[in-house]
């Protein structure tokens, strides 16, 4: 369904039906901006309708969280949602949780789920995986000598360079030679002091070396003395070093390692997931945006998903206009700056431009060389401090001679009408006003967005306009004293501003809401004939710097234009020193360049370089699909073990004390014959000495009460028989022992109940590192012709049968242990 043709409203349909079976129905947005603009304006539709509404913001309370979760109908963001899930499973007690399926025994979200943007959310953001991680120590020595090897490696002999997916690839030569010098079988086998195999430390260094340039892709930082500390990330788009942000899996280290600098901690995944796993846990999963036919299959192959296009009710009057493409991207920049001067951009009764970039750098350079021309331009970034002011820039973003610079992604969610929207400058001007009269406090007024300058409105407020704004304001005050929050006035202003009226509205609701209404009384004029302006000069030009990674974002920015029947313009003004055509256009597009001999402000419009560009565009498609389906297909495998241990730890956690004492006591009979049966012979005959060793290891308190004696002469069963006779009344007595000096009943179940929790996420930590090796390795193989998926679904099974053993004999142990720890000394 195109922009602007109805898809937030028409969304309560069917959340409203799917809402009505007891189950939650899900509203998926892209930031919490848009979340909290949805859940107030069609909220309040469910509201009348009876049903409660939710919203999840980040930065809530588990308290807050756990009562959003609750409602029928729930406003939440994509990575808000991904992150509860995750948090879920690393809770240690009931009280931690916050999802409504928690504690049912399903870690699914049994429910409905309407995700806005979809295309964006279940395509573009598949590739990245949410993670939670912790800080570990690293194997200095580790890094040093993968340094020493990877000096020695030569590209061509060693190993191959992959600029395009910014990897180096290791072949037979090299992994040989690596071997030799470090005196091992294999690169992948994991040595036994567990700092994992020595792959990735190889391949990291040999990364570190080719495709990472110091004061380029980052910098050293140094100490309070001058010293070199560590290694900061230096931004692509703003050449500033990103605070606190760190290469993963082992990277950063890596590059450590190559300036000589101490190694740092690094970072170890707990709990991963990705979008494709998460919302395919939904059991009615659905999506709406503007963009999704051309990845129909996918959604389809993927999500089960079948995409149905909603015709617009008006033809779409847009003209789309050929790209231009110029030899070099000063070229290019210039050619769009001409053409923004041409249309009256920045002029009273000119047509509105919205400029698209790729990158936070080259607006701000458009925004510069747009001011050098005299033209004043507002610059709007996709980053989380500008998604308030969003709504701001937008709303006069379809005004005449208005020059927008954008983020590509900056302002989805919200329509661009031709002339400015009276109702949101009006809400502006009301806050602006109620902010002066000292409505809140000076630390509240200043989380929220600044005023804009009064040349930002359509005229000035009259006399009567602004004295009822006041007597409104002294209202507010009335009522709600000097407790008002930014938040509380951002809900007063949504009921007084969003809200059909009601017989309960209180006295300054009423006051605030003809105030309003009187100020956009005074706007709307005066914008529905800049709006006959706009339309008579051809509507709102787009123009966009780069092609993307899709074709299918080129038709987001193109969409911003010629909504609901209006006119628009698009046009790409493209060069060929543009990233995409650089990595993956190769030599072809060159040679083209020298065949035609164009001067740098000549524009080359034949129809080969459109087939040429095209061309590229579906290479860099369906690159990036066949990566997705690479993280899906090894994703799938690994989704299938999470659940596996997510609902296990999702029942231990949710067990009532009988429950947990009752697993401890399987667990306890569980070790015993596993310790056996490893100590017997291929003959029936049981180690006795190997066993009686094995239960003090873990069972210390019970190698007293046992003696050689009772057991000898005994089959394996019946020596499992009566260890775990003696581990039982131990265990029992050890219980009495512990409820008697315990101030609550249940203090050693609660105790298991933590040690197992701890145990599971630990063992678990340690999988997710050892899947994340087996993948490196696995991708080698894909060299060999082999079947990468298969090989690593066998890997993994083997893995994950001794994954579930360790975490029971982890819990054993280190309950026993405590059980075996002397009491505290009394104070």
């Amino acid at each position: 369904m195109a922009t602007g043709e109805g898809k937030t409203l028409v969304a309560t349909l069917p959340c409203y039906i799917n809402a009505l079976t007891g189950k939650p129905a899900f509203v998926i947005t892209t930031n919490d901006y848009l979340a909290r603009r949805d859940m107030e304006k069609m909220g309040q539709v469910h509201r009348f309708l009876g049903l409660t509404v939710g919203l999840i913001q980040s930065g809530m309370s588990e308290e807050e969280r756990r009562k959003a979760y609750a409602c029928d109908v729930v406003y939440v963001t994509n990575s808000e949602l991904g992150f509860d899930y995750l948090r879920d499973h690393l809770a240690l007690s009931p009280q931690q949780t916050v999802l409504p399926t928690a504690g049912t025994g399903s870690g699914e979200f049994d429910g409905f789920c309407v995700v806005d943007e979809a295309d964006s959310v279940l395509i573009d953001e598949a590739r990245t995986p949410l993670i939670i991680s912790k800080q570990v120590p690293a194997p200095a020595n580790k890094y040093k000598v993968a340094k020493t090897l990877a000096d020695a490696l030569k590209a061509g002999l060693h190993y191959e360079v992959d600029e395009k997916n910014k990897n180096v690839i290791l072949n037979q030569k090299g992994y040989q030679d690596c071997e030799d010098a470090l005196g091992i079988q294999s690169l992948f086998e994991a040595p036994a002091d567990g700092s994992g195999a020595w792959a990735p430390y190889v391949v990291n260094a040999v990364k570190a070396k080719e495709l990472f340039t110091l004061d380029k892709d980052y910098t050293a930082l140094s100490d309070a003395s001058g010293d070199e500390s560590g290694i900061g990330i230096i931004d692509s788009f703003t050449g500033r070093v990103l605070d606190g942000r760190r290469w993963a899996d082992g990277l950063h280290q890596s590059i450590e390692a190559k300036e000589g600098i101490d190694v740092s901690q690094r970072s170890q995944v707990i709990a991963k997931v990705t979008y494709q796993s998460l919302f395919r846990q939904f059991s009615r999963l659905s999506g709406m945006t503007g963009t999704a036919m051309s990845d129909a299959a996918e959604l389809e192959k993927i999500y089960d998903l079948i995409v149905t296009p909603v015709p617009t009710a008006l033809p779409v009057a847009r003209r789309d206009y050929p790209d231009v493409c110029f030899k070099t991207r000063k070229a290019a920049n210039n050619a769009l700056l001409k053409e923004v001067v041409a249309v009256g951009g920045g002029k009273p009764d000119g047509r509105p431009c919205l400029i698209g970039t790729t990158s936070v750098i080259q607006s701000e350079q458009i925004v510069e060389a747009l001011a050098e021309e005299g033209i004043k331009a507002e610059l709007l970034n996709a980053s989380p401090e500008n998604a308030a002011r969003e709504s701001e820039i937008i709303a006069q973003a379809g005004r005449a001679g208005v020059v927008t610079v954008a983020t590509n992604m900056a302002g989805r969610g919200t329509d661009i009408l031709l002339g400015g929207c009276p109702s949101t400058m009006a809400r502006i001007k009301v806050r602006s006003v109620l902010l002066d009269e000292g409505v809140i406090s000076k630390e509240a007024a200043a989380v929220l967005p600044p005023t804009p300058d009064e040349d930002y409105f359509p005229c000035p407020l009259n006399e009567d306009v602004e004295f009822a704004l006041k007597d409104a304001a002294v209202a507010i005050k009335k009522a709600k004293g000097d407790e008002l929050t930014d938040l509380d006035l951002d809900d007063i202003l949504t009921i007084a501003t969003d809200t059909t009226e009601s017989e309960e509205d209180p006295d300054y609701i009423i006051k605030l809401r003809d105030a309003t209404e009187a100020v956009k009384g005074l706007y709307k004029p005066i914008l529905e004939e800049e709006k006959e302006t706009v339309i008579s000069n051809g509507g709102l030009y787009v123009m966009g710097t780069n092609r993307h990674e899709s074709s299918r974002i080129d038709g987001q920015l193109r969409g911003r234009s010629g909504r609901q029947g209006d006119p628009g313009t698009s046009r790409f003004f493209l060069s060929f020193q543009d990233d995409m055509f650089v990595i993956f256009g190769g030599d072809g597009l060159t040679k083209m360049l020298e065949t035609f001999r164009v001067s740098e402000d000549m524009p080359v419009e034949a129809p080969q370089v459109t087939k040429a560009l095209d061309k590229v565009q579906r290479a860099v498609e369906e690159k990036y699909e066949e990566i997705r389906e690479q993280i899906l297909n090894f994703d799938e495998i690994l989704n299938g073990q999470r659940s596996v241990i997510y609902k296990r730890r999702q029942k231990i956690l949710f067990s009532s004390t009988e429950e947990i004492m009752e697993l401890m006591d399987q667990y306890n009979r569980d070790t015993v014959a596993d310790i056996v049966k490893g100590q017997t012979d291929e003959k029936g005959a049981v180690n006795i000495d190997k066993v009686l060793e094995k239960v003090g290891q873990f069972f210390p308190p019970v190698a007293n009460v046992i003696d050689a004696s009772d057991i000898s002469g005994m089959d394996e069963d019946g020596v499992a028989a009566f260890v775990s006779v003696a581990v039982e009344e131990v265990f029992k007595s050890k219980v009495e022992e512990i409820e008697k000096k315990a101030e609550k009943p249940g203090s050693l179940a609660r105790s298991a109940s933590y040690i197992t929790l701890v145990s599971m996420d630990n063992a678990w930590s340690d999988h997710l590192q050892n899947m994340e090796d087996l993948k490196e390795g696995v991708v080698f193989l894909k060299y060999m012709g082999r079947d990468i998926v298969a090989e690593y679904q066998n890997e993994a099974f083997k893995m994950f049968q001794g994954l579930q053993d360790k975490m029971r004999f982890n819990s054993i142990y280190s309950l026993w242990q405590s059980l075996a720890a002397p009491p505290a000394p009394s104070q």
